[in-house]
């Protein structure tokens, strides 16, 4: 009895340590982005990447400070849902985890990535640092991206990973999805996080939780409301659905 406690014992823990994310990075880095989201609805946003080149984290800003807990409202740690984007990554030991929080769930897929990029000799100089072209062809469209070999990490926004360098900017040849860096700068404070918690799903079943946790009324639970107010939540959830019908990945699983 003994021997199978303990068993269950060392299990639970590997299972506890599995959860939690540790790596150095050495470099931060900021992107402006114009996102056009859906119908009609395009949005500015700011993200964090801070990495190495084989370990990294990508969230929108305030995502990051949430993450991070360095977001502080009146002195009490008080989180805000407040990016377009909401989904965040982590890279660790070749594995990308892509998560979702919203206040009442935690959800998160994994998945090995293996972007084939083209080199181009066309160039261009951004924020003063000469940059290359790479182009490939993910999830539906086409990227172009311009790293640059002076910062050796193999890093860029979202899951664009694998050049030479660092990606100053990238964009889809329809121009829906553009990133551009707006600040880099050394960076060496140790990254954790715990996905402790997190409900760990197939990609297909978390790309259909997410849809239910924004589109329909999952996203509003232990919510009590009469017919009228049901049918004004409904526009208010269709309307939110035309508004974000474009999303970054159109075809998933290419």
């Amino acid at each position: 009895m003994k021997k199978v406690s303990f068993l269950f014992l060392v299990l639970c823990l590997l299972n506890v340590f599995g959860q939690k994310i540790d790596f150095l990075p050495t470099i931060k880095v900021q992107y402006n982005s114009v996102l056009k989201l859906g119908e009609k609805y395009q949005k500015s946003q700011e993200f964090i990447l801070v990495g190495n080149s084989q370990d990294y984290y990508f969230a929108g800003v305030q995502n990051y400070l949430n993450d991070t807990g360095q977001y502080k409202s009146k002195g009490i740690d008080t989180r805000v849902y407040s990016d377009y984007f909401q989904e965040r990554l982590i890279k660790e030991n070749g594995i990308t985890t892509v998560f979702f929080v919203n206040p009442d769930n935690k959800i998160r897929y994994e998945e090995r990535l293996n972007l084939k990029w083209v080199l181009y000799g066309e160039t261009k100089i951004i924020n003063g640092v000469k940059c290359q072209m790479a182009a490939t062809n993910k999830y539906g469209r086409r990227w172009i991206a311009y790293f640059s070999k002076e910062y050796p990490q193999s890093l860029g926004p979202y899951k664009f990973t694998g050049l030479p360098g660092l990606i100053f900017e990238l964009y889809d040849t329809r121009d829906d999805y553009h990133f551009n860096l707006s600040k880099v700068e050394k960076f060496t404070d140790d990254f954790e996080y715990n996905f402790s918690g997190f409900k760990n799903f197939p990609k297909d079943k978390y790309l259909k939780a997410k849809y239910n946790l924004e589109n329909t009324f999952e996203a509003l639970p232990g919510l009590v409301i009469t017919l009228e107010e049901r049918k004004y939540y409904e526009s208010l959830l269709e309307k939110g659905k035309k508004m974000h019908n474009n999303p970054l990945e159109l075809k998933p699983f290419e």
